[in-house]
């Protein structure tokens, strides 16, 4: 498999990195839930373990890239380790999502790209990485008219955290307010502008919002991890194919239902069928009670 030359973004990011992972490993502000089977001094050798595997690698990815590619699969059992520890940490699925690319594992680099993209949404680093690994599927599903336009106008919804929208909304919601007061003393069309176009900002982060909190347990979406994955029109083999051509590693999909060792997706083009569960791996696990 090839790999991304090292003068572009996917290059070592030691220095950026390891200090972001390990101030979020000691001072784990965004993790869901702390590990505790790892001492803290055990979670920061391991993640420096991890990090030298991954430099290793990048080094010897020319001059020797079986070598290199023993580096980067080591570096992804060691970041996993911490993952598995219960550390949930936009930092470390970045990491993780690096080594796995350059360890030639497109499907699960993208997986864990959309996850860390869930924990640190907008980082320019992250965006970079996922839109070359996306380039790097094959024979990709295009998306349809429709969801291409949908998805370039909620570009800004993607890319700010859930925190930023609430403050927007806040900010923009007082200042409508302010504004039609202002105006009740000096009656001018630029107060009433200013109020409508604030109360159209005020609306479309509560939209945002709303969309994040009532919407996104509603649609799971998930990655393909194998290549030539048959996408079939009921839930077992023997029912017929729903395309002529399988689907390989690293498309997503959004979940409609599953039903036992079967996930029956939709495509980003729109079209629906059955595949494997065991082919497949949702960016956001169900609990067990969604999975019946």
């Amino acid at each position: 498999m090839s790999r991304r030359p090292a003068s572009l973004p996917l290059r070592s990011l030691a220095a950026w990195t390891l200090l972001c992972v390990v101030l979020a490993v000691l001072c784990p502000c965004d993790t869901a839930a702390a590990a505790d089977s790892l001492s803290r001094d055990q979670q920061l050798q391991i993640l420096q373990e991890a990090q030298r595997d991954y430099d290793r690698g990048i080094a010897l990815v020319r001059s020797n890239p079986a070598a290199a590619a023993d580096a980067f699969r080591s570096a992804v059992r060691r970041f996993q380790l911490l993952v598995d520890e219960g550390l949930v940490n936009g930092k470390l699925y970045f990491n993780l999502a690096n080594a796995h690319l350059q360890a030639g594992q497109l499907g699960r680099a993208i997986l864990n790209y959309r996850r860390a993209e869930a924990l640190i949404p907008g980082d320019p680093r992250l965006e970079s990485n996922l839109a070359y690994a996306r380039s790097m599927r094959r024979s990709p599903v295009a998306p349809s008219g429709r969801r291409a336009l949908l998805s370039a106008l909620l570009s800004w919804h993607k890319s700010l955290p859930l925190t930023a929208r609430l403050w927007i909304f806040a900010a923009a919601y007082a200042a409508f307010w302010i504004l039609l007061i202002v105006r009740l003393f000096r009656a001018r069309a630029r107060w009433l502008l200013a109020a409508a176009a604030c109360a159209a900002v005020s609306l479309a982060a509560a939209a945002s919002v709303a969309a994040d909190t009532v919407f996104s347990n509603r649609a799971p979406q998930g990655v393909l991890l194998l290549d030539d994955v048959v996408l079939r029109k009921g839930n077992g083999l023997g029912f017929a194919p729903q395309f002529e051509q399988p689907i390989h590693r690293g498309e997503e999909f959004r979940l409609i239902e599953r039903r036992a060792d079967w996930l029956n997706v939709e495509l980003r083009n729109g079209k629906t069928g059955w595949l494997p569960a065991h082919s497949a791996e949702l960016v956001r696990p169900l609990s067990p009670s969604a999975r019946s």
